[in-house]
């Protein structure tokens, strides 16, 4: 009995010990593990790059553009990175960072003015070739004036890397004499060629526009069968998914 007694209180503070050095272990672990998780987690997670044509001719439909982007994270929050791209002047003016925080992209849409200049889809095609991980393209414009052919070698190269273009052609600046029906061949070549869809940008129906936002990305963050799965009560999927027959591999 005295031999057993005197070598518990050994026995306890070894015990102690052991689990100090365990919980001092796992505490020091979990942040490392939860960063390289998250990490993994972002680099797994797919992009949508949504583009927008900032040219003054679209002033006008601007803020329309401007309310009903916030679709896109509303229909999968947290599980896409999104990230806004507009040209003006003639030239790309910015590709911001992705980003799954509705708020960040947001705020951004909400600080770009139209301005004055030639278009440049091309620049901006262009770059979209250069993104990993990007699953889908949202371009909204209304006129095209650049190399066509240019266009057109672009949109395979994007076809290649798997990215889909949804272009909606806002068509509201013919009533203020822009040539709109350029451009209307050249989005309609850039959406077959990628698998994805020539869409009209109404300015008076936001709605539509939006619910098509959000069967966009839909299809971006979770694919086809996804989308598929949607048509019973969003009318949005039924009408991309026939738009996107050609190309509905994946």
């Amino acid at each position: 009995m005295t031999k057993e007694k005197k070598n518990l209180p050994a026995k306890s503070a070894r015990a102690s010990f052991l689990d100090k050095v365990r919980q001092s272990q796992a505490i020091s672990a979990t942040p490392k593990q939860e960063t390289l998780a998250k990490a993994l987690a972002n680099e797994s997670r797919p992009r949508l790059l949504f583009a927008m044509d900032a040219t003054a001719s679209r002033e006008a439909s601007w803020e329309i553009a401007k309310q009903i982007t916030g679709a896109m994270f509303k229909a999968v929050p947290g599980a896409l990175d999104v990230a806004l791209a507009y040209h003006s002047g003639g030239r790309l003016q910015e590709v911001t960072p992705f980003s799954p925080d509705a708020k960040v992209f947001l705020n951004k849409v909400h600080l770009v003015s139209c301005s004055s200049g030639m278009t440049a889809l091309n620049e901006l095609l262009d770059k979209a070739t250069q993104i990993t991980r990007l699953k889908a393209l949202v371009y909204i414009g209304d006129c095209f004036e650049e190399n066509p052919d240019a266009a057109v070698e672009l949109a395979q190269q994007l076809k290649l890397k798997g990215v889909r273009c949804f272009m909606f052609h806002d068509t509201s600046s013919q009533n203020q004499g822009y040539d709109t029906e350029a451009a209307r061949t050249v989005f309609e070549q850039i959406a077959q060629i990628t698998g994805g869809a020539l869409l009209p940008f109404d300015e008076t129906s936001p709605q539509m526009v939006k619910a098509l936002l959000e069967a966009i990305s839909i299809y971006a963050a979770q694919g086809i069968k996804a989308l598929e799965q949607k048509t019973k009560y969003l009318p949005a999927a039924r009408l991309l998914l026939e738009q996107m027959q050609p190309g509905r591999q994946n």
